[in-house]
């Protein structure tokens, strides 16, 4: 066993055995590495992420789980059957529920020879095959529930997300300033070449990710101020009197963490990702320090002042997203005609879908003459349309359903929790601001961003519990610190 310490100081230690410690090892070393591989885009790392999360969900098997945990996992359990039935339906010849094949594919056996056989989905055995993504944010998912419940492996998750973020963040700033045509000296870019991308292949992505990772700065530094806020009311002078040599090393620490992830947010030049991440910044801000504020227009008060901030950073930092912002405005040509297009084939299909991962095969039938020709458009930019499109209705309201469930669960811990709540704190902003953004482009359909949400977010939903006494992780030689 390894003993870890409470990072405030009080000699708190939390026992772990070995297969649960070199798990969250593995664990974290995944989440923080995902995003490398130019976004872990493809078949071939999405399967190795699969096979070492796999391994690590293995190691925390001697973790015993508390009924909040079981519950996360029997829902998640559910949607995956659901998930699992509707792949089935869509590429079985002999259908569960007796549903009908696509209409194309007997018009395609009246023009050639061959014997088609006529399934639901386009394209035969597409579905398997475009699982990939949500494989690994099922297994991250689950691992961060499991190993969530842990106050101090949660925010060690933390930990390894702001550093993976702020040395990606690093490393592509100095490589876009030497070279801005590659991504990472390394591999060349095909679009955005006046922007930071790296390490994704789309700007867009790549900024709510930065966006991601500065939140969690930003909030490890406002906890550090929070906790050595004075008692009664004061001004800035004696805040600043009470923070020692060591927390003011820190505290500039978390802010140069900070300042580097927003920055290389800001050259990524995403409205999207910019907007939504300065947003969600503002929103966590404001509620960590809600009850420093006076109690009838505290809050209101907290938000004016950061979204003023917010104002401010993208004025000095943020020249190229202004720009953007007042030549394009708020929307592409031709996206908000995808939308359209993508309601129509969701209203010819809308139980089952035309296939998991055919909206690329199936758009172009409804693509629409006032969408420029130019380029391809192999993603809706609306994750939550695409996936109605390609998987149903079923699907995309069940995962809905879900989804804000978990927001619920997460606002009743951020209300709660009287330490850490900077865990579902997180969780509930990252995955907002990460919803939203999903909304209006493809983030969460990257592995590298989606996985990093994924386990906050079964980290946060872990942790927005009481902890309890004398069960759980504890019997199983897994000290979890109280909830408050």
């Amino acid at each position: 066993m390894t003993r870890l310490r409470s990072p405030s100081g009080s000699g708190e230690a939390t026992a772990l055995p070995w297969p649960v410690r070199w798990s969250s090892w593995l664990f974290c070393a995944v989440v923080a590495l995902a995003p490398l591989p130019l976004g872990s885009v493809g078949a071939v790392a999405p399967a190795i992420w699969s096979i070492l999360l796999g391994i690590a969900l293995l190691g925390v098997l001697p973790v015993r789980l508390r009924g909040s945990q079981l519950a996360i996992l029997a829902v998640t359990a559910l949607l995956t059957a659901l998930a699992v039935l509707v792949l089935h339906e869509q590429s079985a010849l002999r259908p569960w529920l007796g549903a009908a094949p696509n209409a194309l594919w007997a018009e395609a056996g009246k023009l050639l020879p061959a014997v088609l056989p006529p399934v639901v989905t386009i394209a035969t055995n597409l579905p398997f095959y475009s699982a990939g993504v949500a494989i690994v944010c099922l297994l991250a998912f689950a691992i961060g529930v499991v190993l969530g419940a842990n106050r101090m492996l949660a925010r060690g998750l933390l930990r390894a997300v702001a550093l993976a973020g702020l040395a990606y963040a690093i490393c592509g700033i100095v490589t876009f300033a030497i070279d801005p045509t590659r991504i990472y000296l390394l591999h060349e870019k095909q679009a955005h070449l006046e922007w930071l991308t790296s390490p994704f292949v789309n700007r867009n992505t790549a900024g709510i990710y930065y966006g991601c990772c500065a939140l969690i700065w930003l909030l490890f530094g406002c906890e550090l101020i929070e906790r050595h806020w004075p008692s009664h009311r004061s001004g800035l002078s004696r805040l600043f009197a009470r923070l020692d040599m060591p927390a003011r090393r820190r505290l500039a620490g978390l802010a140069f963490g900070w300042l580097t992830c927003l920055l290389a947010m800001f050259l990524t030049g995403s409205r999207g990702g910019v907007g939504i991440s300065l947003l969600a910044a503002v929103v966590a801000a404001a509620i960590l320090f809600r009850k420093r504020m006076p109690r009838r227009y505290g809050l209101i008060a907290a938000l004016g002042i950061g979204s003023l901030v917010a104002l401010a950073l993208l004025q000095l930092l943020g020249g190229g997203v202004g720009a953007r912002f007042s030549t394009m405005g708020l929307s592409d040509e031709g996206r908000f005609s995808t939308y359209r297009a993508t309601l129509r084939m969701i209203w010819d299909h809308p139980w089952l879908g035309d296939g998991i991962g055919s909206f690329e095969w199936v758009y172009p039938a409804y693509r629409t003459d006032d969408i420029s020709l130019r380029g391809t458009w192999n993603r809706a930019h609306n994750s939550w349309l695409e996936l109605a499109s390609d998987g149903g209705m079923l699907m995309a309201g069940a995962a809905m359903i879900a989804l804000f469930a978990a927001f619920g669960v997460l606002a009743h811990g951020v209300r709660t929790r009287r330490r850490d709540v900077i865990v579902p704190l997180v969780a509930l902003c990252a995955s907002g601001a990460g919803t939203l953004h999903s909304m209006i482009d493809f983030s969460l359909q990257i592995t590298g961003y989606a996985v990093v949400i994924a386990a906050l977010l079964g980290a946060g939903l872990s942790q927005s519990f009481r902890s309890g006494r004398g069960g759980g992780v504890r019997d199983a030689g897994v000290t979890a610190g109280a909830a408050g």
